[in-house]
């Protein structure tokens, strides 16, 4: 079979005539010589319209190229500016590798669509999309200089950037609409999922920046991450967020920062936190450490452990591997004990900041060990007898500084420095029987 000069894409040589295109189509296109390589039945043209078809195992290619296609059977028709391939298609470049069941392919703007069981995989980096369809522009000068992609129907997409080798573990990415732009840029809408070990992700939309290892959760968004994902673990504790927006970023393949934005809720194995912004610092899958503030619809952030309820302006977190060391709250800080919440009022310490020490059982039961207020300090708590009784004493203390140190039965000593005052009220004690 001869060759057959084109200015096109990969395009179809079907027949020992050429195929001319229009000089809007031509012109800015590079040059193809295509060659049908074998037809196991056939082909024939239709005039007047110049329309060629070819089928039986079709094998056609452009030579000098490392690109081929393959389909039980091919199309051109000129007067469209399109090839159609039917049954079995297979293409194969230096970029990419897709089959489909059909596939369409338009001259003037260098766009393949493919339809059904399709299946692309890049060759730079192994990212795979599978779907019912697919289009596919190609990076052609004069055109566009970035291929894309854009996949509906629910496509799922093993998401890997330039820099991954194609043994890296992906994102997968499944959502009703997803758009890839080059090797580093993916963009997904309606009910999406980002899945990989180290996290699960959902959201109404979601971005990913690959070259600046980013990603952007958007509407109803949530992200489940660290050891195994349970925020009720201690031997592989987990942390869950949810926000309006979550964003993210990774080091080395590896989630190393997390931040929920407006309305945000942070639940980690220790403590809730309620804020307008939540962000944690991750190393090895666990929450190192984090922050939050208040702004938009959240006054305070609110920290909630099994003990205590801490507000304040903003408060900062230590929790090595995922263990809660030490909170502080910084600005109009408050804590409040939540084991007497039922009470009238239950203990409380405030001041301008707040540091919450906690430490461990043998056990590994995490505890509340120091409370310090600093700053127009004072404390409202209960002073239990150790004769007994049920009416304890209220005591109300201010001063420049108040340290409360707990055990894990509660409460055990409370020490006021700098300008103090305040009132000690003794309650009647029942004698016993």
């Amino acid at each position: 079979m001869g060759r057959i000069r084109l200015y096109a894409f990969t395009v179809l040589a079907v027949a020992a005539t050429g195929f001319p295109l229009s000089p809007a189509v031509a012109q800015g296109s590079t040059p193809c010589e295509a060659e049908l390589h074998y037809a196991e039945q056939g082909f024939r043209t239709v005039t007047p319209r110049l329309r060629q078809h070819a089928w039986g195992n079709v094998q056609f290619g452009c030579a000098g190229q490392q690109t081929t296609m393959q389909s039980d059977s091919i199309a051109w028709y000129q007067d469209l500016g399109r090839f159609d391939m039917v049954g079995s298609v297979q293409f194969r470049d230096t970029t990419v590798m897709l089959d489909a069941d059909s596939a369409r392919y338009f001259l003037e703007d260098e766009r393949l669509e493919a339809y059904g069981n399709v299946r692309l995989v890049n060759l730079s980096n192994g990212t795979v999309l599978t779907g019912p369809n697919l289009t596919y522009w190609r990076a052609v000068p004069a055109l566009r200089d970035t291929t894309e992609l854009l996949a509906t129907r629910r496509p799922t997409v093993e998401y890997r950037g330039t820099g991954d080798s194609t043994d890296a573990e992906p994102y997968v990415i499944l959502g009703d609409v997803v758009r890839l732009k080059g090797a580093d840029a993916a963009w997904a809408s309606g009910d999406v999922t980002i899945d990989r070990s180290d996290f699960h992700a959902a959201a109404d939309s979601a971005a990913l920046q690959l070259a600046s290892n980013a990603g952007l959760l958007i509407g109803h968004a949530t992200v489940d991450g660290g050891g195994s994902g349970d925020t009720s673990s201690t031997d592989s504790p987990g942390y869950h967020l949810v926000g309006r927006e979550i964003a993210f970023t990774s080091v080395d393949n590896q989630i190393n920062w997390v931040q929920a934005r407006d309305s945000a809720q942070a639940q980690s194995t220790y403590f809730t936190i309620t804020a307008d912004t939540v962000e944690f610092d991750i190393a090895n899958d666990q929450v190192q450490g984090g922050s939050a503030w208040g702004g938009g619809t959240t006054s305070q952030p609110v920290a909630v452990s099994s003990t205590n309820r801490i507000t304040a302006d903003s408060l900062a977190i230590d929790s090595p591997n995922q263990k809660l060391k030490e909170l502080r709250g910084y600005g109009s800080a408050r804590a409040i004990s939540v084991r007497d919440s039922l009470d009238e009022e239950p203990d409380w310490i405030v001041g301008d900041t707040l540091t919450a020490k906690f430490n461990e059982t043998e056990f590994e039961q995490r505890y509340l060990d120091t409370l310090v207020a600093v700053g127009r300090a004072a404390a409202f708590y209960r002073v239990y007898s150790l004769a007994g009784g049920d009416a304890p004493d209220i005591n109300y203390s201010r001063g420049d500084q108040i340290t409360a140190i707990f055990t894990v039965l509660g409460l055990r000593t409370v020490h006021v420095r700098g300008a103090t005052d305040g009132v000690h009220l003794e309650r009647r004690r029942r004698n016993r029987p």
